[in-house]
């Protein structure tokens, strides 16, 4: 019987297979998993944000020329509300997706997407202790990218 390391999100991980149900089921071997890794897709809501802040600023300089002193005192204090209201908005409507990805079989696969980072570093410490118990050498344990950061935690500390 195969030891279950994470059972959640229509995700499956034993010492020998990542299986997901979803709109497509999916299972990959552990064996053939390499190159673990996290990405961060936020690019959409950083170009938005930049030309929100642009748009503002151009206004700002027109306001200020075109009003007299109280007015520019407004227009100062908009500006400068607009830009922690606008960051905040972003963040709330557009998160960011975090991807865990890897190379199976030659070819990169995404194993789980989320917009909660806590939620795929809980499937990737599954697969990270899925991968040191069907390590049967260190080899599997370079390929799979543990014993790298293993590495790095060891100098850190």
């Amino acid at each position: 019987m195969p030891t279950v390391f994470y059972k959640r999100h229509g995700i499956l991980i034993t010492d020998d297979v990542y299986a997901a149900w979803g709109l497509e089921p999916r299972m990959y071997d552990l064996e053939g998993l390499q190159d673990l890794h996290v990405e961060h897709d936020g690019r959409p809501a950083r170009v938005v944000l930049l030309v929100a802040g642009a748009l503002a600023t151009v206004g700002a300089v027109v306001a200020i020329n075109l009003t007299e002193i109280s007015g520019q005192y407004v227009v100062t204090a908009g500006v400068l509300l607009s830009v922690p209201l606008t960051n905040r908005a972003l963040r709330i409507f557009s998160p960011g997706a975090w991807h865990l990805c890897a190379r199976y079989a030659g070819a990169g696969v995404t194993l789980f997407t989320s917009t909660n980072f806590m939620s795929v570093m809980r499937v990737r410490r599954g697969l990270m202790r899925a991968f040191t118990a069907s390590a049967a050498d260190v080899e599997r344990l370079d390929r799979s990218g543990y014993a790298e950061a293993y590495g790095r935690l060891n100098s850190l500390l």
